[in-house]
């Protein structure tokens, strides 16, 4: 009786698991891979970008004027036009960007709110979880926020911050489930049991119908997204400028 309540218990913390997985594997969407040598800083009057490997600076101006290094690009008139084309774009894509990454966020925590508050063993423990949880997560948003670069290596990272933070969380509250199967078992109420075992299984299914309508959500505007990386490449595309090395100007990339 202890082991199938306990596995029970388990199912449910690996499910919630996958389930918070499955939205930020949704966000990544299926439709387009986006990659860059550069890592993006937006200012107000300039947009910096740093090639992670040579530390070349590419500064985009607006009205289409370009630096390398801190020396001007020369550039034709067609050219200058794309260039002012991509400044805006990326301009308005890298807080896209930081909105989908806040928003996965808010994702995973309400799954874990969910759980969370299901298995409190009283009001008062709800409580404080669910407040606890909100600050967890509005500080993850803030730091998301608070970015001022998107590089190659940023999704990972705020990846990476959002599993350690649903990770910690997961813990304590399988502490918590545990310890409730434990106690219902030991207590040998079998109506008690079947309780708890059917309270997981319902959770289970309510977590995964929240996750997967707002996941559902993200990946839309994630695609519409995806098409105006599209659009940055193919205006990269039309560039007929040359770096100082000679190379082309390949400052986003789309693997479709």
């Amino acid at each position: 009786m202890i082991s199938r309540t306990l596995l029970g218990a388990s199912t449910l913390a690996f499910a919630f698991a996958a389930s918070a997985a499955v939205a930020r594997i949704h966000v990544d969407g299926d439709n387009c891979d986006v990659q860059s040598n550069y890592s993006t800083r937006i200012d107000g009057s300039r947009i910096t970008l740093t090639d992670e490997s040579s530390k070349a600076v590419v500064t985009l101006l607006p009205g289409g004027r370009v630096e390398i290094d801190g020396r001007s690009l020369p550039l034709s008139p067609s050219d200058a036009a794309h260039f002012a084309e991509l400044e805006r774009g990326i301009r308005a894509i890298v807080p896209e960007a930081k909105a989908l990454a806040v928003d996965a966020v808010g994702i995973a925590f309400e799954a874990v709110g969910h759980v969370s508050t299901a298995f409190a063993s009283d009001a008062h423990q709800a409580r404080e979880s669910a407040q606890r949880i909100a600050r967890t997560a509005d500080e993850l948003k803030r730091s998301i926020n608070a970015r001022d670069s998107w590089g190659p290596h940023s999704d990972r990272e705020v990846e990476d911050l959002i599993e350690r933070s649903v990770g910690a969380l997961i813990g304590e509250m399988v502490g918590n489930i545990t310890a409730q199967a434990i106690q219902v078992a030991l207590s040998g109420d079998d109506a008690a049991v079947a309780e708890l075992e059917a309270r997981a299984g319902s959770i289970e299914k309510n977590v995964e119908k929240a996750v997967e309508k707002r996941a559902k959500e993200i990946e839309a505007r994630a695609d519409a997204l995806c098409e105006r990386a599209r659009d940055l490449d193919r205006i990269e595309a039309q560039i007929d400028a040359r770096l100082p090395d000679g190379s082309p100007v390949d400052l986003v990339r789309v693997k479709r």
